[in-house]
């Protein structure tokens, strides 16, 4: 673990280094309440197959710089930048996101073209129109007028997301309730995040869908945090000519794939290495 300095402050990053020399890169990002800790995982599991993987906290988030919860987007833009300008040498470099995190990777991808050489999408979070309801914890309109006013009136002001979306506590289940005990993780976001990125980055999907590198959509076909239409939607958008979407057989978490702890009881050590040797098997394609 590292403070990697940026124009914009220190952002920490977790490295997992392959055992074996490695031409291949992958810098993970986390989503919605989270940190660089939630791809222990599959950061490991990566680079025990030849790659060395990279996760990091997003300002405001963790121990990077910031302010909690009211990051602005673009300097979080630039700084991602730096982290990849600074690992990446001669090597391919690719962006594994989660929920969330790949609205950075998508935008990322959108204005620093030919800067990365593909992207694994883990459920993420986009707002297609033709999708009336796209979440189970997506505010309804008028809730949304009354965080859009609130953000032109007190933009910073901070509001507890399982407080104020509807159905976050209940639909994130125990994974929810674990993170809340965690006193590292933030759950607090200023009106201005919500509008701005939640909403309004996330409507954009004629710049979110103008990528041309490879990219890989991996979807659960229980999650109720993104519904699994809107990666099968949003697929078909993307201007790449070298996509792939597989919807799987398991919730928001990937069967603890991507989250803090893995719960053996629950999930088996076999349905999470599949989802990894997904990723794996694409990686080395490309």
């Amino acid at each position: 673990m590292t403070l990697q300095e940026t124009s914009n402050g220190k952002i920490n990053v977790i490295k997992y280094s392959s055992n074996v020399p490695s031409d291949k890169i992958v810098l993970c990002i986390h989503g919605f309440c989270c940190d660089a800790r939630i791809f222990d995982y599959i950061g490991n599991s990566l680079a025990k197959n030849g790659f060395d993987v990279y996760s990091i906290d997003l300002p405001g988030h963790g121990k990077s710089y910031g302010e909690k919860g009211d990051l602005d987007f673009d300097a979080c833009l630039t700084s991602i930048h730096a982290i990849i300008t600074k690992i990446k040498g001669t090597s391919k470099l690719f962006i594994l996101a989660h929920s969330m995190g790949c609205t950075y990777a998508l935008w990322y991808a959108h204005t620093f073209k030919k800067s990365i050489d593909g992207l694994i999408l883990f459920a993420p979070y986009v707002r297609i129109p033709s999708i009336k309801k796209r979440s189970e914890i997506e505010p309804s309109n008028i809730r949304f007028l009354y965080f859009l006013l609130r953000k032109m009136l007190t933009p910073k002001t901070r509001i507890m997301a399982t407080q104020k979306l509807p159905n976050f506590l209940k639909i994130g289940g125990r994974e929810i309730e674990q993170m809340l005990n965690d006193v590292s993780l933030n759950f607090y976001y200023s009106y201005r995040y919500i509008v701005d990125v939640l909403a309004f980055r996330n409507t954009m999907i004629s710049k979110l869908s103008d990528i041309d590198v490879p990219v890989l959509f991996l979807h659960g076909k229980k999650d109720k945090n993104v519904f699994p239409e809107v990666s099968t939607q949003f697929c078909n958008l993307v201007n790449s000519n070298d996509k792939k979407i597989d919807i799987l057989d398991c919730d928001h978490w990937f069967n603890h794939c991507i989250f803090y702890t893995q719960d053996n009881k629950r999930y088996s050590e076999e349905s999470r290495v599949q989802i990894t040797n997904l990723v794996k098997d694409w990686l080395f394609s490309h």
